[in-house]
């Protein structure tokens, strides 16, 4: 019986001794997180991780647009150097083919011929160059004092300065990052900028191809009528005259329909020439808002050529 009762009251006392450990176990706890949190205070380690996790921050959205960023100019600069590309094949058609075509046939006629010049690049390489942005500043650049490498002796240095260069060092690091941040925040201003530039530039190109590609196809059409007319012509009056290739033909006598041809083709031939002139983007890479205006009033002062050409 007394076995049982000392049993009892071992266990008793067990349970006791282990609910005074638990309460004593929470109250060490409570003890030392309120202690880490004056400690934190105390030396600025509270400012230094909030300047920690802003980094962290603007670090992953800096990344993050700017990878966005990359990804479209490059995709948006490939395009424009497509159309670019086009405009020139255009411009080297006009010049080689369609205007050395003209002025062929023209020389059978008359002495009228439409003299051109070597054409000028018609965009600036500045828009198809991505802008440089900077990259977030080195992180030891930023952080003053960094208490990831703390030791023993810093840390007495922290007490024996009551905190006081620790602290100032800590706000001084938070200051510089959230400068940091209003830096980088300009960074990805700028790239939206040039992204919304890209995209205005890449629409402008698209009409102007569409002018060049639709003036062009209209010339090459009205040469091939003008010339199959030359030809007819001529092959009338070998009838009358064995030296055909020694005379022109006389061009008041060509039937009205080969005249308004000729015409609509040397008018074609002054707008295509005005149109490639024109510089459309400045050195900057900005549209040219005048010379856009200018080659969509040009392209719509022939739309009546196109009539003839169809």
């Amino acid at each position: 019986m007394f076995g049982r009762i000392g049993s009892w009251a071992s266990s008793k006392i067990s349970n006791m001794v282990d609910k005074v450990v638990e309460v004593g176990r929470k109250v060490i706890d409570k003890v030392v997180e309120k202690g880490a949190k004056c400690w934190n205070a105390f030396t600025g380690k509270t400012t230094f991780d909030k300047a920690e996790q802003l980094y962290q921050e603007i670090t992953e959205r800096y990344d993050k647009k700017k990878t966005q960023y990359d990804k479209s100019s490059i995709k948006l600069i490939a395009d424009i150097d497509k159309r670019v590309s086009a405009i020139n094949r255009f411009k080297q058609d006009i010049y080689d083919v369609q205007f050395s075509r003209f002025i062929s046939l023209s020389n059978r006629l008359h002495n009228v011929t439409v003299k051109g010049q070597p054409f000028e690049e018609l965009f600036s390489d500045a828009i198809l160059e991505v802008k440089a942005s900077e990259s977030v500043g080195q992180r030891e650049n930023l952080f003053l004092i960094d208490f990831n490498k703390f030791d023993l002796v810093r840390v007495a240095s922290y007490v024996l300065t009551l905190g006081f260069y620790s602290r100032k060092k800590a706000k001084q690091t938070l200051l510089k990052v959230q400068e940091e941040e209003a830096r980088i925040n300009e960074e990805i201003a700028k790239m939206q900028s040039h992204l919304r530039q890209l995209k205005v530039v890449a629409k402008s190109i698209d009409n102007v191809v569409e002018y060049f590609d639709v003036l062009i196809s209209n010339y090459s059409k009205l040469l091939d009528r003008f010339e199959y007319g030359i030809q007819t012509q001529r092959h009338k009056q070998m009838s009358q005259s064995g030296d055909i290739f020694a005379h022109k033909l006389d061009f008041r006598l060509i039937p009205i329909a080969h005249i308004e041809e000729f015409q609509a083709l040397f008018n074609l031939s002054i707008v295509l020439k005005q149109m490639a002139n024109l510089g459309y983007l400045s050195e900057s890479g900005k549209v040219k808002a005048g010379d856009n205006q200018q080659a969509k009033v040009l392209f719509e002062k022939v739309v009546s050529i196109q009539g003839i050409a169809a």
